[in-house]
């Protein structure tokens, strides 16, 4: 299901039209934050290889007086030899090994050096630390700027993804607040999110958690080609608020392959009720709560008709229309499956 559902989001992007591009919409501010934080970002990669390269150059320098440290140390352990101090073997011992500076990170060295406070043995080991700490430091630096740097292209492909996906929602042909507030977090998103894609049926008067819970079924389930939303009347407040979405099943709810699928459709919605902030749902003819435990439907009165009895779509009714969290949701399993693409 997951890596269907982000192959479909890709898809989509692949399929929209160089028309439907970002530069064409009339808030271009998204993407121009994007192309910001990409040029801040290679600014500051040149700077840092510029830093870079001046603690290269220290380092070179240093060099040398590491060179000369080494030698001191090897007259510190021959002095000790001839009969120094036990403790000041073991100093000059650590760089007797070819690595002397993973030595000088040692507690050894700390403790020696706590003990004996002789200027020339400390001098020599801070000679000979200093070169790698500061090729260390240059090395740092430039990776960790060109970490950003990639984050900074990454943000910008998403965001001309994600208005590619919302295609002429992002252009200002807005249906509500609730696809207003998914455009907005769409365009501020640094991943590509599959429930950027438009559906290919309306979004008007939609709260925020219908319009999710409509954007997952068109990404998750491809063969769903209608889900019903607001209408101006009807006998419960539920859709005139737009707080409740009827997903249709394709064949009308005549068969198994419906039924299955009604059936898988209602399950996902039953265990992630919280992340859709859903109060209840109605499929053939039964209710369930979010209060209720995950499989617990109770029957219903027959209301005379297959419609009305939801024998032929899964109906979902929000609470507020604000209250889930499902777009965080949503840039998790994005995420994660990107990733997953990547390998």
């Amino acid at each position: 299901m997951i890596t269907r559902a982000v192959a479909l989001a890709c898809a989509s992007v692949l399929l929209v039209p160089a028309a439907a591009s970002a530069a064409q919409g009339p808030d271009p501010a998204p993407v121009e934050r994007a192309q910001d934080r990409l040029a801040s970002a290679r600014a500051d990669l040149r700077q840092a290889q510029i830093t870079s390269r001046r603690l290269i150059r220290q380092a070179d320098v240093a060099q040398d007086s590491a060179d000369d440290a080494r030698r001191d140390l090897g007259n510190f352990a021959r002095e000790a030899y001839r009969g120094g101090p036990v403790d000041l073997l073991g100093v000059a011992a650590l760089f007797d090994s070819p690595d002397p500076s993973g030595a000088l990170r040692r507690a050894t060295v700390v403790e020696l050096l706590t003990q004996h406070q002789d200027s020339e043995v400390a001098a020599a080991l801070a000679a000979v630390g200093h070169v790698d700490v500061l090729r260390d430091q240059a090395d740092e630096l430039v990776q960790q700027a060109r970490r950003q740097v990639k984050a900074a292209e990454s943000a910008l492909d998403a965001v001309k993804g994600n208005r590619d996906l919302l295609g002429e929602v992002a252009k200002g042909a807005s249906a509500g607040s609730g696809t207003e507030e998914i455009t907005k977090r769409c365009l501020d998103a640094e991943i590509l999110v599959d429930v950027c894609a438009q559906p290919p049926w309306s979004e008007q008067n939609l709260t925020f958690d219908s319009v999710l819970i409509e954007r997952y079924v068109h990404v998750e389930w491809p063969q769903i080609e209608d889900v019903g939303g607001w209408r101006p009347s009807d006998p419960y407040p539920d859709h005139p608020s737009g707080r409740a979405v009827d997903i249709m099943m394709p064949n009308g709810g005549a068969g198994k392959a419906d039924v299955a699928l009604g059936d898988d459709i209602a399950e996902y919605f039953q265990r992630n009720a919280g992340e859709y902030g859903i109060y209840y749902m109605i499929w053939r003819q039964r209710i369930w709560k979010a209060s209720d435990p995950i499989g617990q439907w109770t029957a219903m009165s027959d209301r005379g008709s297959p419609t009305a009895n939801h024998m032929d779509h899964v109906h979902i009714s929000v609470t507020n229309g604000n209250s889930g969290s499902g777009f965080e949701l949503a840039e998790l399993r994005s995420e994660d499956l990107q990733k997953l693409l990547k390998k």
